[in-house]
């Protein structure tokens, strides 16, 4: 029995509103590529290929459309999806940068990165994770005679092999103890070095190998004023970082659009009523939990508290949209690089992705609640 089409070729759940990309293209450029990405790493060709067809870089507008775009790429081939959205924090920052006296050369940088940035030729790593994390700040950026020593350890930089620069996020000490300072520093494609910058071996990853992710040394590397991008007061930082990654990923709802797709189409193919009825009931709850995950990302008073649950809704439903594929295949699943097995392993990366505090207790509230409901029917 032959494999059906899957996503994007066949996809029950469609894009959000009137949100269509050229997804033709992106399944020429990735597709052929999805296993060999996870399996050996992404090509700085493919960011190339996305770069050119205008998919990397500045976002597509309206903002709906950029969802769609990251869903889609996410869909087919979540390590490139990975990679593809690295480079959008570090755009933003540029574009959004002013002189101040701690930024005083920020139009030199723009002036060397931006157009770079937004066109896609110039590709753009990040490092900010760790600022999210409880206990003594690491790393750290003391105020020197025209820039600042970084010391410390990045645990998790993503693209280093096939970026050109990386925009690394350090916390301040003594008087500038309340601020953070980010910069652009070579990144692995540069054939510049930044001394006291080490890199080590990438991280073998149960998901994501693919994407070039290496921990990074910063030992005494003196950071000058050209480099520094924005300095910014740490606690309006996390503020503004709690909305950002209390919001749902479109990564979740394009991965749990691929296992759809896989099931909805297998389904047709085997005629099993059981499957049929899943697909559809996935694809129901898929588009809901999109529409309203969506709305409060575009409704700037949208409670914390409703990002949380629908991030958390989310979550949920690409472990089980993945895992219900895995059940459909049977055996055949269990073969390395069937897309099936990719999805669950891509699904359970994005579980911890970005995660926090607040979004780990609603995720962790959702299990407790499946768990009770599970006993319930058990005790009936």
């Amino acid at each position: 029995m032959s494999s059906p089409q899957s996503f994007p070729l066949h996809d029950p759940v469609g894009s959000d509103a009137e949100a269509a990309v050229d997804v033709d293209t992106l399944a020429h450029l990735l597709v052929p590529l999805a296993a060999d990405a996870d399996r050996r790493g992404v090509q700085r060709e493919s960011l190339d290929r996305l770069a050119a067809a205008g998919f990397l870089g500045s976002p597509l507008s309206p903002a709906a459309q950029q969802r769609e775009l990251g869903e889609v790429i996410s869909g087919i081939d979540a390590t490139t999806w990975f990679c593809w959205v690295q480079h959008q924090s570090p755009l933003r920052t540029l574009e959004l940068a002013s002189v101040g006296p701690l930024t005083p050369e920020v139009g030199a940088l723009q002036d060397r990165l931006l157009g770079g940035l937004r066109t896609g030729s110039i590709v753009s790593a990040v490092a900010f994770a760790h600022v999210r994390r409880p206990g003594l700040p690491n790393p750290i950026a003391t105020r020197v005679d025209g820039g600042w020593r970084v010391d410390g350890t990045l645990d998790w930089v993503t693209s280093w092999d096939i970026a050109d620069v990386v925009m690394v996020v350090a916390q301040g000490t003594a008087e500038y103890a309340d601020s953070l300072v980010s910069a652009f520093l070579p990144a692995g494609r540069s054939p510049e070095r930044v001394r006291g910058v080490e890199m080590d071996l990438p991280l073998a990853l149960l998901s994501m190998s693919g994407t070039h992710t290496r921990p990074i040394r910063l030992d005494g590397a003196l950071i000058a004023d050209p480099s520094v991008v924005e300095v910014v007061d740490r606690s309006e930082w996390l503020a503004r970082d709690a909305v950002t990654s209390a919001n749902a990923s479109p990564a979740a709802f394009g991965v749990a659009r691929g296992a759809i797709a896989e099931l909805d189409a297998l389904a047709e193919l085997r005629s099993d009523e059981g499957m049929r009825a899943l697909a559809a009931a996935l694809i129901d709850e898929c588009k809901m939990v999109r529409r309203a995950a969506y709305a409060a990302i575009d409704d700037p008073t949208a409670p914390i508290a409703d990002r949380l649950g629908l991030r958390a809704a989310s979550l949920d439903l690409v472990t089980r949209a993945t895992t219900s594929v895995v059940l459909a295949r049977a055996g055949a699943a269990m073969r390395s690089g069937q897309d099936a097995e990719r999805r669950v392993r891509e699904g359970m990366f994005l579980q911890v992705q970005a995660q926090t505090a607040a979004t780990r207790a609603a995720s962790l509230a959702v299990q407790l609640d499946a768990s009770l409901r599970a006993t319930q029917r058990i005790m009936r």
